[in-house]
């Protein structure tokens, strides 16, 4: 008997034994037979380039710029525990066709092929593609007359001490055509505020020919902005400045004049018209066909009364629209209809998104319409103040180079926008 009970536990022991070595709660480790890449990030001049997977295809987001011939691998995420024949900090070759990624399961059998596809932008600069620019009807078109809407950046006012001025520099415009892909900056110079240009003409004027002469190397657009809202006060003073800005660049087609930046509540007949015929003459002295926008009552709002008495002596005007998402909608976008049916061309040479958010409505419905119109805009301000709409956290760097995170809100928004504008 005692025989008997022996046998039957170590039968019971052999069963037990083997059934716990055979079910699936083994402690042995499972071998990934997955073999996914599941972000590429590539780093050109500091400027990251997202890209898209689809299936094994792998493209770029955004093309890099014309010219480009290198790049490196900034991010590269796999599946859990498999390898890749590319790792951060390779370089690629651009001007290979397409380049082979192989990854690798951690089974070490399975294997998947990507194939990236490096697109390089077909033109050195928006200048380069689209030339000098012209006021056909109520829009604004290219030398293959085809009409444009160009997006970018306004930088904040010149004025000594006032902080914007620090950004009035090369480095910051190369950092926005190539992080930023904008098309068109905008230079403000301050006038009869403190410490603008009235007070100190050469400090003023100097930052203006920086951004300027940064412009013009770079291929793109920029506005040379009479920063004022009294510039009827001074008239024969911007005479002078945009006599001296025309013989210096009437010969680049990157260049637009605007010779007033916002005015007040006055007449558009009896004295914005008046001067701006002033300083038109003056600049076609020098300069004969290249853009100038007049800004018009009200902060650049009345653009009926612009349309209702247009100048007529020069074939190459717009006027200056100015929005801020938080004080003006649909109303202002009906005015500037019913301006744009009377015919004349309209330039948001400056607009603002309601701040420290990206979710804005209103904005994007300007967007929309701008796109819609065929209308250019720039955005306020390249600065670090402490105010809703600068692009960059107080105390970021002056000289771009700008990661996201010290981008404001509005700084990310403005940043997207720009980026996918169509070009």
């Amino acid at each position: 008997m005692n025989i008997l009970k022996s046998t039957v536990y170590l039968l019971v022991f052999f069963c037990i034994s083997s059934c716990s070595q055979n079910d699936g709660n083994s402690d042995e480790p499972v071998i990934s037979n997955e073999a996914k890449l599941t972000r590429l990030d590539i780093e050109y001049n500091g400027s990251t380039f997202k890209t898209k997977i689809i299936g094994n295809a792998i493209s770029l987001a955004r093309p890099f710029p014309f010219g480009t011939e290198k790049a490196t691998v900034k991010t590269l995420l796999l599946s859990p525990d498999a390898t890749s024949d590319k790792k951060v900090g390779d370089e690629l070759r651009v001007i290979e066709d397409s380049i082979p990624i192989m990854v690798t399961a951690e089974d070490e059998i399975t294997k998947e092929t990507y194939t990236l596809t490096l697109d390089v932008s077909e033109y050195a600069s928006p200048v380069e593609k689209h030339g000098h620019l012209q006021v056909k009807g109520n829009k604004i078109v290219n030398t293959k007359n085809e009409s444009l809407s160009l997006a970018g950046n306004s930088f904040f006012w010149s004025n000594d001490n006032w902080g914007g001025n620090r950004f009035y520099n090369p480095s910051v415009v190369s950092w926005l055509k190539l992080d930023w892909e904008t098309t068109i900056i905008r230079a403000a110079m301050g006038v009869e505020d403190n410490g603008g240009y009235l007070d100190n003409k050469t400090t003023n004027k100097n930052r203006i020919i920086t951004l300027v002469d940064a412009a013009i190397a770079e291929g793109v657009y920029v506005i040379i902005d009479w920063h004022s809202h009294h510039a009827e006060d001074n008239t024969q003073e911007a005479v002078l400045f945009f006599a001296e800005m025309a013989s210096l660049y009437g010969d680049y087609d990157n260049v637009i004049y605007e010779i007033y930046n916002e005015p007040l509540d006055i007449s558009w007949t009896g004295a914005i018209k008046p001067y701006a015929d002033s300083v038109i003459a003056a600049i076609r002295e020098h300069d004969p066909d290249n853009l100038i926008v007049v800004g018009t009552p009200e902060w650049s709002q009345r653009v009926d009364l612009a349309a209702e008495f247009p100048i007529t002596n020069d074939p190459n005007i717009a006027y200056g629209l100015h929005f801020y998402s938080i004080n003006h909608q649909q109303w202002l976008r009906d005015r500037a209809d019913a301006a744009l049916e009377s015919g004349i061309a309209l330039f948001i040479t400056e607009w603002g998104p309601i701040g420290y958010t990206q979710n804005d409505p209103e904005t994007e419905k300007w967007m929309e319409w701008c796109l819609a119109n065929k209308i250019s805009h720039c955005a306020w301000a390249v600065n670090d103040k402490e105010e809703e709409w600068s692009i960059v956290i107080p105390g970021t760097n002056t000289s771009g180079g700008w990661a996201d995170n010290v981008l404001t809100e509005s700084g990310k928004l403005e940043k997207s926008i720009i980026r996918e504008w169509p070009r």
